[in-house]
């Protein structure tokens, strides 16, 4: 039987709520790193068991080879130079994954960052390669600053709900902003695009495929697969199976999943992973449906709804 992985993008860090769910139907989840052998660093004890029992797992589809500890030096240097300098990259794009009137000043931007790490004269696909994981090193500071602004705004939240309960106010508005501000923490479709050039350049560079099957939760990432697809291959993209998850447990341990007890259903998912032709796809999508309810007593039984979410 096939051993299917999914690999989590445009995100360069694991989010042990994404990781859970998607470890309950894959044999193991792969984070990509725009720099190769870099250690997982989180606060997560689920994701360090993950780590430890080898199902999830990291992923760089281009390295860097000797020139990594000069790349790594470049990064502690923009890191240095504080949140400004790494502000003023951000909204130039770092290098030019988008050809407007800010090229120019871009380019001479991340001349500049290359000077830097005694980078002189470089072929034009390295360097372009080279600014890809700056986009996605800026991108990972990006969530990692967001992260502490939802722990924030889960702290303001939850004393919300506690004073409405107490005033036993049924319906207030006057702490709508909060939910205003945690609608917003969300990146923009802009950021989202820029990392997603940068990953394909960097998996397209040395043709090395990923190992596993790309999974986003970026509604906007998908759109723009979707439309690329349709586009090259002249076929309409449909979605074939819809499966229910369950949510990220408190207490959640790092077990065989859950998909390990309906072998059928797990050998159909594996077959979807694969390439295969419409008609296939299609198949194979009518034999998951027959399998939908078999799937929805085993994730109840386990994690019921009420507790757990979907």
């Amino acid at each position: 039987m096939n051993t299917t992985f999914a690999c989590l993008f445009p995100e360069t860090l694991p989010d042990a709520g994404f990781v859970f769910p998607l470890l309950q139907v894959f044999d193991g989840v792969v984070h990509l790193q725009a720099v190769e052998n870099e250690p997982l660093e989180t606060d997560s004890p689920y994701l360090r068991q993950c780590v430890e029992a080898g199902t999830l797992r990291p992923f760089s589809p281009s390295h860097l080879g000797e020139d990594r500890p000069r790349f790594l030096a470049l990064v502690e240097d923009m890191r240095r130079h504080g949140a400004d300098y790494i502000s003023q990259l951000s909204m130039l794009t770092v290098a030019g994954l988008q050809r407007n009137e800010q090229m120019e000043t871009s380019q001479a931007l991340v001349a500049d960052l290359l000077k830097r790490s005694d980078i002189r004269t470089r072929e034009e696909e390295q360097t372009r390669l080279w600014q890809s994981r700056l986009v996605l090193k800026l991108g990972e500071w990006h969530d990692r600053q967001q992260a502490d602004i939802d722990t924030a705004l889960g702290e303001i939240i939850a004393r919300q709900e506690s004073l409405l309960q107490e005033l036993r106010e049924e319906e207030d508005s006057s702490f709508a902003l909060t939910t205003e501000i945690a609608e917003h923490r969300r990146e923009t479709e802009t950021m989202l695009r820029h990392r997603l050039k940068a990953w394909c350049r960097l998996a397209l560079h040395n043709q090395n495929p990923l190992p596993g099957l790309p999974i986003t939760r970026h509604a906007a990432i998908l759109d723009q697969l979707q439309e690329m697809f349709e586009k090259r291959q002249g076929l309409q993209a449909n979605s074939l199976a819809t499966l229910q998850l369950p949510q990220l447990p408190l207490t959640a341990q790092a077990e065989t999943p859950l998909i390990d007890q309906l072998p059928a259903l797990k050998a159909i998912l594996a077959q979807l992973a694969l390439s295969c032709t419409p008609e296939q796809a299609s198949t194979l999508a009518q034999q998951l449906a027959a399998h939908q309810d078999q799937w929805q007593t085993l994730v109840e039984g386990a994690y019921p709804e009420a507790v757990h979410g979907r």
